[in-house]
């Protein structure tokens, strides 16, 4: 078994690259595991990831450097459960030091049945092409430095959704993502394209074991950033009238995204995870900006919505917001909405397991 560690910020499109490059190895043979991991609970990814067929499971309440024992003992689950030749694990995306706090302590433990294989970090190309044209982030400077630090530490950096800029720009920002940072692999990528995704495959498979240097890391600095950012879970169910699934479904989402990124404050991300009889539909948004989904039609009455979001915001003021636009989203209609679960907090301070400079 090898484990890829597959990190980067907030919305930057670690899922679909996942997603993909999972199915990419099934058709190959290759058995596939994939371990999420999130401050809170109720998380989108691991539902929608497991919707799909895919093994996967998570690891909450934490990130992986400060639960390392649950993060190992979920690989060990994996394994006799499974077996899988191949595990991605995707960190929080607030996470740096992943080196010094995650790799090489399972690197030190691995046997011959589990070796440690790369670490890849993904950034929005919009994001860090703002970054390094000298302009801030929609983040405060703490966050910012979260960000950078990630870029630094990465073994592969990827430059994920370049199809969201003209080839031009996205040749130009390689150019000088491969100046800022020289001797470390930046690869452009769209996760949602399989030749694209194939070609970072490639590139992890080539650097497996071959662990980034540690970097430097301000844990002050770095906790400040953190807990700057709000994180709100909830699960909500909805009640609606026959055929009327899509046009609600797109209410909430419009709502939402409304209630966040419309109200700017600087989002990390917003994801969504509707269930509707045996279907799922995910959608996700974020302060770089996303194409409006296209809502597919929902079948049966009773959708339960799960509701990631990270903002920079208060926690209770960002629940007050989400719980307003699920009720604006429904203004005017007989359909009724609860909520089953929800968790609103600021994340604590991190504190590493263990730390291998």
């Amino acid at each position: 078994m090898t484990v890829h560690l597959v990190g980067g910020f907030l919305g930057s499109g670690k899922t679909t690259a996942i997603l993909e490059a999972s199915r990419l190895l099934i058709k190959r043979g290759v058995s596939v595991g994939v371990i999420t991991n999130d401050q809170g609970s109720n998380l989108v990814d691991t539902a929608f990831l497991q919707s799909l067929g895919i093994k996967a499971s998570e690891v909450t309440g934490g990130c992986f450097c400060c639960n390392l024992p649950d993060f190992q003992r979920m690989l060990e689950e994996l394994q006799e459960i499974a077996a899988p030749q191949v595990v991605f694990a995707e960190p929080v995306g607030s996470c740096t030091d992943l080196v010094a706090t995650v790799m090489k302590p399972l690197a030190e433990a691995q046997g011959p049945s589990r070796k440690i294989g790369s670490l890849s970090v993904l950034t929005d190309i919009r994001l860090i092409r703002q970054r390094l044209e000298g302009r801030p982030l929609p983040f405060s400077s703490e966050v910012q430095y979260i960000f950078d630090t990630q870029l630094e530490e990465a073994g592969i950096l990827v430059l994920n959704k370049e199809d969201l800029l003209a080839a031009e720009a996205s040749r130009e920002v390689l150019v000088k993502a491969q100046e800022r940072f020289p001797g470390k692999k930046v690869i452009l990528q769209s996760s949602r394209n399989p030749e694209s995704v194939e070609s970072w495959l490639g590139e992890i498979q080539a650097q497996s074991g071959l662990l980034s240097q540690s970097v430097s890391v301000d844990y002050d600095l770095y906790a400040k950033g953190e807990n700057r950012l709000a994180w709100y879970d909830a699960v909500v169910v909805v009640e609606t009238q026959n055929g009327e699934g899509r046009v609600v479904v797109q209410r909430i989402v419009d709502s939402l995204g409304q209630a966040v990124v419309g109200r700017n404050r600087p989002t990390g991300h917003l994801k969504l995870l509707v269930r509707h009889r045996d279907s799922v539909f995910k959608c996700s948004m974020t302060s770089a900006g996303e194409e409006k989904p296209e809502i597919p039609t929902i079948q049966g009455r009773r959708l339960e919505i799960t509701l990631n979001a990270r903002t920079e915001d208060g926690a209770m003021d960002l629940r007050a917001a989400l719980r307003e636009a699920f009720a604006r989203a429904l203004t005017g209609t007989a359909l009724t909405w609860r909520v089953l679960e929800e968790d609103a907090f600021h994340p604590s301070k991190p504190v590493p397991y263990r730390r291998i400079n």
